[in-house]
């Protein structure tokens, strides 16, 4: 930014500012009075619908399919896709979506343009879009995988009749027991 621009920026801030109306009490109360609706309304909405709290808890059922709530499907999906390469599993559930969060934390130091829309920020608008689009397909992706009841892998060729047998009894209790949901 050039002292010009600066200059410029400076004059338009003053002008506004003189014409505006100041924060407080103008602004809190608007947003003290969309919050105060916001509140009623899931105030509302709890007491005419209530919680769905789903069955008791059955500690020794196997049919149980343990599944993230749906803000953590993006890093469900991630981990599944990686269960066949274990050794990348911690930097792929811990580390990219890590080193994503910060990339998006520091971007106002790396994206140092003085214009405010978002149409002329390249860096801002695409890692913005990116991030968006990449969450937004793992979680759909998260939330209709299929069951983890079901094992999709096929016995290796060359297996005698009774290793045959024995894959199959195992693939039968992985399926049985959900394995796949977590594994």
């Amino acid at each position: 930014m050039n002292q010009a621009e600066k200059e410029g920026y400076l004059r338009e801030y003053s002008i506004l500012k003189n014409e505006g109306k100041p924060f407080f009490p103008y602004a809190v109360a608007k947003d003290g009075t969309m919050a105060l609706i916001v509140m009623i309304v899931i105030i509302f909405l709890a007491l005419m619908f209530g919680a769905e709290l789903g069955p008791k808890v059955n500690p020794t059922t196997t049919t149980y399919v343990p599944r993230p709530d749906w803000y953590f499907y993006f890093l469900f999906e991630v981990l599944r896709v990686m269960r066949n390469v274990p050794k990348f599993t911690p930097m792929a559930t811990i580390g990219v979506p890590t080193i994503a969060m910060i990339l998006l934390f520091l971007l106002p130091f790396y994206d140092r343009s003085t214009e405010r829309r978002i149409e002329r920020r390249p860096i801002a608008l695409a890692a913005g879009i990116v991030t968006i689009a990449a969450m937004a397909y793992l979680t759909y992706t998260g939330a209709n995988t299929g069951s983890p009841n079901s094992v999709d892998m096929k016995p290796p060729s060359g297996l005698t009749a009774s290793q045959r047998q024995v894959f199959e009894a195992g693939a039968a209790v992985v399926g049985q027991s959900g394995c796949l949901a977590c594994h």
